[in-house]
């Protein structure tokens, strides 16, 4: 049945005879008071071969002693797969902590990934100005830029000038 349908069935699918329940407490109450127990019982509905219970201790230890041993699979193969893939794994990790003398400094680090770092941190313009020192920024820095003209003119062939026009 479809998902989209389970709010549209209207019938349940369980039917019982009319007025079925209008009687049911009456015959319930009757058939509990009725007194006749298992003494009405003529037959009890099981039967078993004549002789079955003189033969049936012998018969059941006779199939408990002559079952054949089944295979047992040893655990053994897969505790030792995992104690050799550690030891591998403790080789490799001991291989690269020591031969790995490479050191990191600003200078490795491309510009690009201090970027993106600082971008993906979402750092307010407070928190970026409080690492820079003044003495480290000048006026100077900002004012006495030359910028070529060859640089100005491709700077402006790059602008997308739709950027600016407001709606």
């Amino acid at each position: 049945m479809k998902k989209e349908k389970l709010h549209n069935i209207t019938a349940t699918g369980f039917k019982t005879p009319e007025h079925y329940f209008d009687t049911f407490e009456a015959q319930l109450q009757k058939r509990i008071n009725n007194d006749t127990g298992l003494d009405a019982i003529e037959t009890p509905g099981f039967t078993v071969p004549k002789n079955y219970f003189d033969n049936f201790e012998s018969a059941v230890l006779e199939t408990i002693n002559t079952k054949a041993e089944k295979p047992v699979i040893q655990l053994k193969p897969k505790s030792t797969f995992y104690y050799f893939a550690g030891i591998a794994a403790s080789f490799i990790l001991l291989f690269s902590l020591v031969f790995n003398n490479k050191e990191i400094t600003i200078n490795s680090i491309e510009t690009t990934s201090i970027e993106n770092y600082l971008y993906q941190e979402e750092y307010s313009n407070e928190e970026l100005a409080s690492l820079f020192n003044t003495d480290d920024i000048s006026e100077s820095d900002f004012i006495d830029v030359t910028i070529s003209d060859e640089t100005l003119y491709d700077y402006f062939e790059s602008l997308d000038t739709e950027d600016f026009i407001s709606d």
